[in-house]
């Protein structure tokens, strides 16, 4: 029997690959991507330079194109007329994930509605890495980066205070103070969150515990952080939670055949509702 896991790794003509890219550690690159990009015509990264270095490590040697946020537009043109030519090309960014918070995506899209193909090297994603290490349930949501406009960071940020799920955000060191100041006064010195810094590398630190705690640790912040935010909590007694509804929608479920306590999970974690609380409060009625 063939091993599922013993294929080729031809790239293929007139193929878009977006490619991941390690976030820290040098061994997290994948042979499947390191295979794939020694075999591309051309490497459209966001920093010739950063990518030019990691490159270099592996020994590939494969022209540079530089595609980032600034001339995405100008560049998109010659990228799709390569592809149509028949050319492999491949888009990577710095770290992590290309198009997740980092240039790419109207790449994509357009090498779409061109009615090209795209494939994708899956690859290390910091937003992702994160949330593993945080404990908080599923669903999440990403935010990226906080907009840098008053007013459109006010908006964003009161969607966070009120949004009843897992949410990562990304920031940079310079902006870290601020953006924690504003998400104290915002969604409150008590809520649980989760840092993620220097991730894979050698220094790596993960950080959990209360909001306030960590925006008034008066710390030097270095390299680019991601704040995982865990969900708002409700209780009977501080929230006009309707408990007797949701332990009806259980007791649906229930009448499904699931079991108690993985309805009683999957109820608490759509209505971001304690989970202890609630099965708690299903058992007394």
């Amino acid at each position: 029997m063939a091993d599922p896991f013993d294929r080729e790794w031809d790239a293929e003509p007139g193929t878009l690959y977006v490619v991941g890219t390690p976030i820290g550690n040098l061994a997290d690159w994948s042979a499947r991507a390191r295979a794939l990009l020694a075999q591309v015509d051309a490497i459209l990264a966001e920093d010739t330079r950063v990518t030019g270095q990691l490159c270099r490590a592996v020994g590939i040697r494969v022209p540079l194109v530089s595609f980032h946020q600034h001339n995405t537009r100008e560049r998109i043109p010659d990228v799709l007329g390569r592809l149509a030519a028949g050319e492999r090309l491949a888009l990577v960014s710095d770290r992590g994930m290309p198009a997740i918070s980092d240039p790419g995506q109207e790449l994509v899209d357009a090498v779409w509605e061109e009615g090209l193909r795209v494939s994708v090297v899956p690859g290390p994603s910091a937003a992702v890495t994160a949330y593993a290490a945080s404990g908080f349930p599923a669903p999440y949501t990403f935010w990226g980066f906080l907009p840098r406009t008053a007013k459109v960071r006010r908006t964003v940020l009161q969607e966070i205070r009120d949004w009843p799920y897992g949410q990562i955000l990304y920031e940079a060191p310079h902006r870290m103070a601020q953006t924690l100041e504003d998400l104290v006064a915002t969604v409150g010195a008590e809520r649980l969150v989760l840092l993620g810094r220097e991730m894979t590398k050698q220094h790596e630190e993960f950080w959990r515990g209360p909001l306030g705690q960590l925006a008034t640790a008066n710390r030097v912040w270095r390299g680019e952080c991601v704040l995982v935010i865990g969900p708002a909590r409700k209780t009977p007694g501080s929230s006009p939670v309707d408990w007797d509804q949701l332990a009806s929608r259980v007791r649906q479920l229930t009448a499904k055949g699931m079991p108690p306590s993985a309805a009683v999970s999957q109820i608490a974690r759509e209505c971001g509702v304690s989970r202890r609380e609630l099965y708690q409060y299903y058992q007394r009625h």
